[in-house]
């Protein structure tokens, strides 16, 4: 009886023993077959499409809510990340918040990780992971990091480069590769050779050829947003590093037709008109803004206006720089805004809040957007002719019939020193090429460009490169040169430096 316990005991333990092992393969099993059936991949379904559009549109807390509800029924799916990302960005790139960048870096490292887990033969894995460093070295530069920025474009150029020669007619590259090459071809001289040695070629022509070919392919479904990114892009190169001011906004226009409804589309056709004197049209764009609390808030919407209102002579202009002043807690831009603020009670005859506002310049802000320069420039000088100033605004708001009208009651002779006596000629030579008096304009220029030669301003080496551009055009390369070497040539200028000496060397490359 003892033996047959004991047998029955061996055999019930080889019976659990066996039910564990075969429940033991079975969960290997099915740990093998889920692996393999559902691995990392990258897709931007249905929801992700909204999700994305709302990313655009600046409805960042309703974009977050549905990606993070896509994620939770697939968290494999890396496009959530990619989005997420993208979320991320933009709410720090708005806000320039201290606390909206943290949040920025930890999202970009989560998105990395995960996309990185995308098999090589995914051709959004390399594309996405040159995307988010892309943007990344956009964001780094906002906030003076500029060898982490340096070295992520470094990382973007090398992972879209790969990702072409794996997957060249994969179209979304085009994206980030043309403005890559459209970015290093406006590398200053003097740094080229950083870019030569890391095997990277700017191209400008080329750069504004991929990035149209992507913007203009927004009828596949997927590519959509891509293509609106693209487009985005495509207009500011024409206007910021082609020079090609119609037909920047003329892409504009077709890019932003859903401005009444989409913060980002606001944002690109209000800041390009102000760019292209199109003050009215600005004005009327900002004025209708989307204002609902499911759009992210923008408070540089009101440096805008306050801008366009002030180019205008509106009084009205102090209460959106108010408000910009108050409600901003970035970095940039401020010192401007201040810049601003001054020349109102300046023109306004108070001259005590005009002081107190140009002091403020040198204690608040930074100094990287050119903007934020020009200002902590202003803030050291002499105050200007009223007049003058006046007469700039209204020509930056494109009001040159008024400009003329106020300029022609200044009499040359009697400005004080040939700082004003060179602005005056190179105002009014700005305000004459607009109104159709070409000749005219030209002896203007000429005569800023001699009355500067000894100028800490920027407007003879900005009248040498309108003279150089205008010789150019006509053929006459000889003459194009003299002014182009001038405008090189103003060592005292503070103002506008890199953006001059660029126009004027790529004014004298393309003579060659």
């Amino acid at each position: 009886m003892w033996k047959r316990q004991k047998k029955n005991q061996k055999e019930e333990q080889f019976a659990r023993n066996k039910r564990f092992l075969r429940a033991l393969a079975l969960i290997f099993i099915s740990l093998q077959f889920g692996a393999h059936a559902a691995p990392n991949y990258f897709y931007l379904n249905s929801n992700l499409l909204v999700a994305q559009k709302y990313n655009y549109e600046l409805k960042l807390d309703k974009a977050r809510l549905a990606i993070n509800g896509e994620l939770a029924e697939n968290p494999e799916n890396g496009a959530s990340y990619y989005l997420l990302h993208f979320n991320a960005y933009l709410k720090a790139f708005v806000s320039e918040e201290p606390a909206d960048y943290k949040s920025y870096l930890i999202e970009q490292q989560r998105a990395i990780a995960q996309i990185q887990k995308l098999k090589d033969s995914e051709a959004y894995k390399k594309f996405a992971l040159a995307d988010i460093y892309f943007y990344s070295a956009t964001l780094k530069g906002k906030f003076d990091e500029l060898y982490g920025a340096a070295r992520d474009i470094n990382k973007a150029h090398s992972l879209i480069e790969e990702n072409h020669k794996l997957f060249p007619a994969f179209l979304p590259n085009n994206k980030t590769r043309g403005v890559l090459k459209i970015y290093f071809s406006t590398v200053p001289e003097n740094y080229t050779w950083i870019i030569n040695l890391l095997g990277i070629k700017g191209n400008l022509h080329e750069g504004l050829g991929l990035l149209r070919t992507i913007a203009y392919h927004d009828d596949k479904l997927e590519y959509a947003g891509i293509a609106k990114e693209a487009s985005y892009l495509y207009s500011f190169a024409l206007h910021q590093v082609a020079k090609q001011s119609d037909k920047a906004w003329t892409e504009t226009l077709r890019c932003t037709k859903d401005y009444k409804y989409n913060l980002l589309s606001t944002f690109f056709r209000s800041n390009m008109a102000l760019k292209l004197n199109r003050n009215e049209v600005a004005l009327n764009i900002l004025k209708v803004r989307p204002k609902d609390k499911e759009y992210e808030s923008c408070y540089f919407f009101y440096y805008l206006l306050g801008t366009a209102k002030l180019n205008k002579q509106d009084p009205t202009a102090i209460d959106d720089f108010k408000i910009f002043q108050a409600c901003f807690h970035g970095r940039n831009f401020i010192k401007s805004n201040y810049q601003k603020m001054s020349w109102y009670y300046f023109l306004s005859g108070d001259y005590n809040l005009a002081e107190y506002y140009k002091e403020l310049i040198v204690k608040i802000g930074v100094s990287s957007t050119e903007d934020d320069k020009i200002a902590t420039q202003y803030s050291k000088k002499p105050w200007p002719n009223k007049e003058l100033l006046r007469t700039r605004l209204l020509y930056d708001g494109g009001y040159y019939t008024q400009a003329a009208g106020v300029i022609s009651k200044i009499v040359l002779k009697e400005l004080p020193n040939s700082n004003q006596k060179a602005e005056y000629c190179y105002r009014r030579g700005r305000i004459s090429e607009k109104l159709g008096h070409t000749d005219l304009a030209m002896k203007f220029y000429e005569a800023s460009s001699l009355y500067a030669i000894q100028s800490d301003e920027y407007y003879g080496a900005y009248a040498s490169i309108y003279l150089g551009e205008y010789y150019a055009a006509n053929g006459d390369k000889k003459m194009a040169k003299k002014y182009f070497d001038r405008a090189l040539s103003f060592k005292n200028n503070r103002e506008y430096v890199e953006s001059l000496e660029q126009r004027a060397k790529l004014g004298l490359k393309n003579l060659k």
